[in-house]
């Protein structure tokens, strides 16, 4: 059967009308009933934000209310253990544990409290006294050494002399800011499960159909409205696993028991507990049913009305449609009035004649603004290669052709080149200097291989490579040597110094943001290397070198007394380095490895303190390449110290400009005579001089560039050193003779500051053996 003009546009009309129809309901309903569920579930993640509120208020006001109590002399008597004699300790006995009990009559919400003294093993609680090997709550002193001040335990039982509790506690350390070794001993506060749970279960109406509980980061339930789930660890269930991976809040609908549920959650700020509220989507979105069918039934009668208007309104509205078609087609017939018809056929051909040429305009405009986009596209395009938002070449593949790049589909390495700013670029030349630099590599690039450059803005550009072959150590030297030809071009031809930062080859589109992160921190090295040369994350790569590390962590020391303008102590510190390093066999590399590693700390220690070191480094070339050049260590050792001589020098003259201060030299004074009493600090050096400990702390900051602790304890290592040497002192002696009570502080210390144990460097300074030199 064959449909007229009239009847086809009335179908498409119809189509056109239904599929409007039919996406102002989609559009309607997405936007009421949609934001009905976006509004309940903002409203469920607001009760959870409340709970997180709520425990975070009362739990910091519990700690507030727990170090009011550990600072009463009671307590510091309890903890050190320093009694005259035993009617002394029973007195004081007494008295704590009466404050104790004072205290939990205050806050109701404790169960328990424990307080541990480390120094005398014993535990005491408002209601018993006894000692850590007799106790059955030994498992307090797991925690003495924990890494933070504070920690809250999940669900526990413990035993308060009577009964066996479920319990959530506070650990608290003694002194309340004294870090792992430094400890005197431990606060536990604890609190019933069932208070906690009232916590959360008081926010919610009476009619909740849900689940709402918490757990730690490792999945340990800590409350549960199912008490048969305390101490279980949920971390196996896929959504617990979710909850625990995903950010600090969210939501998100998953299957349990076969129910479709809407779980979200709410990471506590003070705790890192996750808050988990579980609905059955059904109970969830029981308030959206009557809207929900309200927009069914009026999308079904906006149906039935477009039925109406497409078959039963007058056709007449399609007939000047009708004879427009048919006079293109051929087969219009004019009607008998043929004056009025060619009136109507001129208007019919101005008005589609008028059509047509808008639609060529708007296609000519169409395609200049296509062009004029393409630039950015292509900025864009590459742009979400290098952050890793496009990592599969199939799908970027279309966009790299229609902005016309060619990359091959694996092998890439990625450069962050940055011109020099060396006598000033106005920003306008700037974009212009980047624009030749992007062009210069594409050029040289794409005569063998693949790529493609991009302006980074402030006068940085990124260069992608791609490569047809080649694994990934040959593609990487490739890139760099084509580097060295762009840095060559524009070096004699435009007169720019150009630095390159050079990331590692991968095989994979999805890797490449991995070799654009390598590119800009190994640009990062352009300080020490100069601005015109190509910088390998290969040369700047830390290696995998136990030894190494060893030796780098002692590069602290060196870095402490340049900020002191302490050359001798500078030289002698690397005379040990470098001496340490032949010891231990370190390769030449490892050797010019750690050597560029030293003074790139040192120049950022000194930039630090707001010294500038761009003189400097104009002074000394390109450092990068004396050390390369060097044929041993003890020509790096000569190319290291001079430039940390200049850089104390720096500081020197930085310090001369300040002048003289009486104070900071008496006090310095003070220190190194008494550096010995375990008790110096910034409060005895204030009763002292009749000074305040901030003023104090500033003039360490202004005058020796480092604060008080580090100073003290860089003299004590000093000292530790010397009577190191002599074998016949005891290392607890020397603890002791250098201001440190516990022996297993000062090892720790020593360690952490020069590398090594206090046996190690006793061993190591008493070595008759000259070291080897390597070749």
């Amino acid at each position: 059967m064959r449909i007229s003009v009239t009847g086809r546009i009335m179908i498409i009309y119809g189509g056109v009308l239904l599929l409007i129809i039919s996406l102002s309901f989609f559009l309607s309903y997405k936007g009421t009933v949609g934001g009905l569920e976006r509004q309940l579930q903002k409203t469920n993640m607001a009760l959870l934000k409340q709970i997180d509120q709520k425990i975070g208020t009362e739990f910091q006001q519990m700690e507030k209310n727990l170090l009011q109590l550990t600072n009463e002399l009671e307590f510091v008597y309890f903890m050190n253990d320093s009694y005259k004699d035993n009617g002394q300790k029973n007195t004081n006995f007494y008295a704590l544990s009466s404050k104790l009990t004072t205290f939990m009559n205050n806050n109701l919400q404790f169960s328990t409290i424990f307080v541990y003294s480390d120094v005398s093993g014993n535990i005491l609680t408002e209601k018993l006294y006894t000692s850590k090997e007799t106790s059955e709550n030994q498992w307090l002193t797991e925690y003495l050494d924990m890494p933070v001040y504070f920690q809250w335990l999940p669900t526990h039982k413990i035993w308060d002399g009577q009964v066996n509790r479920d319990v959530v506690t506070l650990i608290r350390s003694y002194p309340a800011l004294s870090a792992p070794g430094y400890r005197k001993g431990l606060v536990a506060a604890n609190i019933d499960e069932d208070v906690l749970y009232q916590m959360i279960h008081g926010i919610y109406e009476e009619d909740f159909q849900g689940h709402t509980f918490i757990v730690d980061k490792n999945g340990e339930v800590v409350t549960h409205d199912d008490k048969t789930k305390l101490y279980s660890r949920m971390k196996e269930l896929p959504y617990i696993q979710k909850v625990l991976s995903g950010d600090k809040s969210g939501s998100f609908v998953a299957d349990i028991d076969d129910v479709k549920q809407t779980i979200s959650y709410q990471t506590s700020g003070y705790t890192g507990w996750k808050i988990v509220s579980i609905v059955p989507e059904s109970q969830m979105y029981k308030p959206l049913i009557v809207t929900r069918n309200l927009m069914i039934a009026v999308a079904a009668g906006m149906f039935l009305m477009a039925f109406i208007i497409v078959f039963f309104i007058n056709r007449r509205t399609f007939r000047p449609i009708d004879r427009l078609i048919g006079k293109l087609s051929g087969a219009y017939r004019p009607v008998t009035d043929t004056v009025r018809g060619s009136k109507l056929q001129a208007q019919g051909v101005s008005y589609l004649e008028s059509i047509f040429d808008q639609m060529f305009m708007d296609r000519e405009q169409l395609e200049k603004q296509l062009r004029d986009s393409k630039p950015m596209l292509k900025w864009r395009t590459v742009m979400d290669i290098l952050i890793g938002y496009r990592s599969e070449y199939a799908l970027v593949q279309p966009h790299l052709e229609f902005v016309g790049l060619r990359l091959f589909p694996r092998r890439y390495v990625v450069c962050t080149a940055e011109i020099s700013k060396e006598g000033g670029i106005d920003p306008k030349d700037e974009v212009l200097y980047t624009y030749a630099l992007c062009n210069v590599a594409e050029e040289i690039i794409n005569m063998e291989n693949a790529g493609v450059a991009i302006d980074l803005g402030s006068g940085r550009a990124a260069i992608l490579f791609s490569f047809p072959e080649g694994d990934e150590e040959q593609n990487h030297l490739r890139a760099a040597a084509l580097l060295e030809q762009i840095l060559d071009v524009m070096r004699k031809q435009i007169g720019l110094t150009v630095a390159a930062g050079l990331g590692g080859g991968y095989r994979e589109l999805k890797d490449v943001p991995l070799s654009y992160a390598e590119s800009q921190q190994a640009l990062q090295y352009k300080m020490v290397a100069g601005g015109d040369s190509v910088i390998s994350i290969m040369d700047v790569r830390s290696p995998d070198n136990q030894d190494y590390y060893r030796i780098v962590q002692r590069f602290d020391s060196i870095v402490d007394s340049l900020k002191q303008a302490d050359s001798g102590r500078v030289d002698s510190l690397l005379k040990e380095i470098y001496a340490e390093a032949v010891k231990r066999n370190l390769s030449p590399d490892l050797l010019r490895q750690f050597s560029f590693e030293l003074v790139m700390r040192s120049m950022q220690a000194v930039e630090s303190i707001g010294i500038n070191t761009g003189e400097t480094l104009i002074e000394i070339g390109n450092l990068y390449e004396r050390i390369n050049r060097c044929e041993n260590w003890r020509e790096a050792e000569q190319v290291v110290g001079s430039v940390l001589q200049k850089l104390v020098e720096k500081i020197e003259i930085r310090k001369s400009q300040r002048g003289k201060n009486d104070n900071i030299d008496k006090i310095l004074h003070f220190i190194q005579e008494n550096y010995r009493d375990s008790g110096l600090s910034l409060d005895s050096l204030a009763d002292e001089f009749h000074l305040s400990r901030t003023y104090i702390s500033r003039l360490f900051k202004e005058h020796v560039e480092d604060n008080f602790i580090d100073y003290l304890i860089n003299i004590r290592i000093e000292a530790a050193k010397q009577l190191l040497k002599d074998k016949s002192i005891k290392i607890n002696d020397i603890s002791d003779a250098v201001g440190y009570t516990y022996s297993r502080s000062f090892t720790r210390t020593f360690k952490k500051y020069t590398g090594l144990t206090p046996t190690e460097y006793r061993d190591q300074a008493t070595d008759a053996e000259e070291p080897e030199s390597p070749s």
